[in-house]
């Protein structure tokens, strides 16, 4: 599982981001001959003749730095992959997952001094009062065993943005300091995303898009039966008119779906689905619960051990 990629020009480095030549090392790693094209991956998907060797590629969100970067080493090795997309972006949206990622890596001088702005402002605006301390504790200690590359003040980050504050809370802190700074989106959201040209031309050279829904939500499985819908249907629809061809596969984001979600994606019709880490869904099951439920390890884990 991919997401950011550095060239220390149009797309900056960032925290866990990767080069070029850093995704050419990583796939020399893990074996170039181990690695299915999402072609091969789905015939032996339906085929039930998937073995624990097998490997496919997954890149999420969509963004442009994954065409600038990780697609010219993947044509050198003549690889294809999955491309998990959320599509609000390519309708006029402007995101703000990543466009309040790009402005904490360009104008702090480290993650940690975000965080400690961030925190100040959710406290000088009096958000945090009611913190159940024993929650805290509970979600920190499951982050650290599901995503054991985030520091604690990364999941502490994540507890607030998701728990505490939610969507709305969270945005308005920061907007804030976006304003602050005298940033505006329009002009942070420049070279972050794909465009359907893009979608098309790695749809004709034989990658597979998939789903990721419209705007992806970072707690979708707290969201309504039909609310999960209409983020899935309509990313359905966009990947389909972009593409010409009906998506069959889907990477649920941040890994929040539940029962509903699932009985949705069976609607579409949907295949194959991945989840963003190696733990099993559902313990009596196994690591891959259901062919919606893959496992997938994050780059990051893979570069800690090419590193050493």
């Amino acid at each position: 599982m991919f997401h950011h990629f550095h060239d220390g020009n149009k797309h900056p480095q960032s925290k866990g981001s990767i080069s070029a030549d850093e995704f050419a090392k990583l796939l020399d790693f893990i074996g170039i001959e181990r690695i299915l094209s999402p072609g091969e991956w789905l015939e032996k998907l339906d085929k039930n003749t998937l073995s624990g060797n097998d490997l496919c590629l997954t890149f999420d969100d969509a963004l442009l730095c994954q065409i600038d970067i990780a697609l010219p080493v993947l044509e050198h090795y003549h690889l294809t992959a999955f491309w998990f997309v959320y599509s609000g972006v390519f309708e006029g949206a402007l995101e703000n997952l990543e466009i309040y990622r790009l402005f904490r890596t360009k104008y702090f001088d480290s993650i940690d001094d975000f965080y400690n702005v961030f925190l100040k402002k959710v406290s000088d605006l009096r958000m945090a009062v009611d913190i159940d301390p024993v929650q805290e504790e509970r979600d920190q200690k499951e982050k650290q065993k599901l995503y054991p590359f985030q520091s604690a003040t990364d999941n502490r980050f994540r507890f607030f943005r998701d728990i505490v504050l939610g969507k709305e809370k969270y945005e308005q802190v920061m907007d804030l300091l976006l304003a602050e700074h005298g940033l505006h989106k329009p002009n942070l959201a420049k070279n972050l995303w794909m465009t359907d040209k893009d979608l098309l031309y790695l749809s004709n050279h034989e990658h597979n898009i998939g789903l990721h829904s419209y705007s992806h939500p970072t707690a979708l499985a707290m969201l309504s039966g039909k609310e999960q819908g209409d983020e899935y249907q309509k990313n359905y629809a966009h990947v389909a008119r972009a593409t010409g061809i009906y998506p069959v596969a889907v990477a649920h984001p941040c890994n929040s779906y539940n029962n509903e979600t699932l009985t949705i994606l069976h609607q579409l019709s949907i295949r194959c689905g991945f989840r963003s880490n190696m733990f099993p869904a559902q313990e009596a099951l196994g690591l891959n619960a259901s062919n919606l439920e893959f496992a997938r390890e994050d780059h990051a884990n893979i570069m800690i051990m090419l590193r050493k």
